[in-house]
């Protein structure tokens, strides 16, 4: 029997800084599940301005996969400058953001895109709660992570507990309505979030799985990231304020 191909086309932004050694890898495995279901993607793969090879793996990639390219952000850099640019760039109905080095699964990719073609606005992945599988993720990045999340979750009113994980699904017009997006490092989770989740569009939460990365070493640090996200929290905040009196 013919497989019914979905009527969506879904995005995937990977933003990429010095991973030449998982790159292959995460795409590979990634093209390989995604390729066997029924949905419509394509994968834009935004270098960093890399030191390593990783920009030549990506061209290369992109050359033998017809719904894989490749971007170079050559500055300003930094994780959210990155996903700036492929959201600047992506062509489909839903766009989710997801790692390059190889911790965010393709079963979940496929929850958020059946989630957003089911009707929801967004798709949410949530690694700790019942169903979700986490590997090796550091005790204190751990603990901190929880209190983040916690705090943020209790401050704006909402029950869902991983408002920090980057790894979400957003359809077209959740993004556009957030204009104009400007994190440049990793507090661009919490802006995309928090800009989604207050101007009350209807978001799913799935359990997600997390692996630590095969090789390479992650840039961040969420010590260096507790002012930029209590500083992001407080620009969300105030501009859904403002745009709720103006609605008014």
């Amino acid at each position: 029997m013919e497989r019914q191909i979905s009527a969506m086309f879904h995005s995937i932004v990977m933003p990429a800084y010095n991973e030449e050694e998982v790159l292959r890898d995460t795409i590979e495995v990634l093209c390989s599940e995604l390729d066997q279901s029924t949905y419509q993607y394509e994968i834009i793969i935004v270098d960093d301005n890399s030191s390593d090879r990783t920009g030549t793996i990506a061209a290369e990639i992109s050359t033998h996969r017809d719904n894989v390219s490749m971007v170079r952000n050559t500055g300003p850099n930094g994780y959210g400058f990155a996903i700036r640019m492929g959201l600047d760039i992506y062509t489909g109905d839903s766009v989710v953001v997801v790692t390059s080095d190889g911790s965010d699964s393709a079963k979940d990719i496929l929850a958020y895109w059946s989630k957003i073609e089911a009707g929801y606005e967004c798709a949410f992945g949530d690694r700790f709660i019942d169903g979700s599988v986490v590997e090796g993720y550091p005790v204190v990045k751990r603990l901190i992570n929880r209190l983040a999340n916690h705090m943020l979750g209790w401050f704006i009113g909402t029950d869902y507990r991983d408002i920090t994980n980057g790894f979400k699904c957003y359809q077209r017009h959740v993004i556009d309505n957030m204009s104009p997006i400007i994190s440049g490092q990793f507090n661009i989770t919490i802006e995309l979030a928090l800009k989604a989740m207050l101007a009350g569009h209807r978001y799913a939460v799935v359990p997600t799985d997390w692996r630590q990365r095969d090789g390479g070493q992650s840039s961040f640090d969420v010590l260096k990231l507790i002012k930029p996200y209590l500083a992001t929290m407080a620009y969300c905040i105030s501009q859904n304020y403002i745009k709720s009196i103006k609605r008014n």
